[in-house]
């Protein structure tokens, strides 16, 4: 056997090739994994490397690995809680961001190629990622007939997410208004394991829940297997939008908000 002391630890040192341009710009905007409501996005490639070179026969493949850096994550987590379970889960058995080497790597659709920016289609990355590497998709080596993740087959109930009249306009509302990511949020928050207040900002009212948004409020039923959104209301008080402070820089929002509802 070797003995540890033959492997001292190293210390690796990696430059991004670039970084990652995208509207997701905060962690909760981004999907755990990529779904239909994940925003598309862009690779821009460092300048004077030669990397013109390396993007030739790119354009061929359809799909793209890209490895990148989470680098919103300071530590590390031996385990993690994910959205699908009710138990902690092992950090190397999930995808989670708080690794002991902060690396991370997502299936990406490839759109266009213009120059040294990459298109890129929905994703999980967030915004000024640092990119170490991009590699295609290998249709023969990387689909692997009966792979499984055993703990995915214990996972929580899917919940389904459904809106009332009033907060699908109030939602509508908001999206003109500049707040658009809100309705994604609440989908990917509340289909897996709604209630439970040390994964996420709820609070157990009178008949009904209430999710925290920032500085919004979110008023829901939970019936079975449904979560029933009733309506969206101000986390400020009158109080509140009358002192000048505003952290958040949205208490216009919330005044024209209150005057249409």
């Amino acid at each position: 056997m070797l003995n540890k002391n033959n492997h001292p630890e190293q210390k690796i040192v990696f430059s991004a090739i670039g970084f990652f341009c995208s509207e997701q710009t905060e962690p909760y905007h981004a999907a755990r994994q990529t779904d239909e409501n994940s925003l598309p996005g862009v690779i821009e490639l460092r300048s004077n490397l030669n990397f013109e070179q390396a993007l030739n026969d790119l354009i061929g493949c359809s799909h793209l690995w890209i490895i990148y850096q989470f680098h919103r994550n300071e530590n590390w987590k031996p385990l993690v809680q994910t959205p699908r379970s009710d138990k902690k889960i092992g950090v190397f058995a999930t995808r989670a961001p708080y690794r002991p080497n902060p690396i991370g790597m997502s299936a990406v659709t490839l759109e266009k190629i213009d120059g040294l920016k990459i298109f890129v289609g929905p994703n999980d990355l967030l915004d000024g990622t640092p990119i170490l590497d991009i590699k295609p998709y290998h249709p023969e080596s990387d689909l692997i007939q009966n792979s499984k993740i055993a703990w995915l087959g214990q996972t929580l109930k899917k919940h389904i997410v459904q809106f009332s009249p009033l907060a699908r306009d109030q939602l509508a509302f908001l999206k003109l208004n500049g707040l658009s990511e809100l309705k994604t949020f609440l989908v990917r928050q509340l289909e897996y394991d709604p209630i439970n207040s040390d994964k996420k900002r709820v609070s157990e009212n009178s008949g009904y829940w209430t999710m925290a948004y920032r500085t919004w409020r979110v008023d829901f039923i939970l019936i079975e297997d449904i979560v029933s959104i009733i309506g969206l209301r101000s986390g400020y008080s009158d109080e509140d939008l009358k002192l000048a402070e505003d952290s958040y820089k949205d208490k216009d929002l919330h005044k024209k908000f209150l005057k249409l509802n």
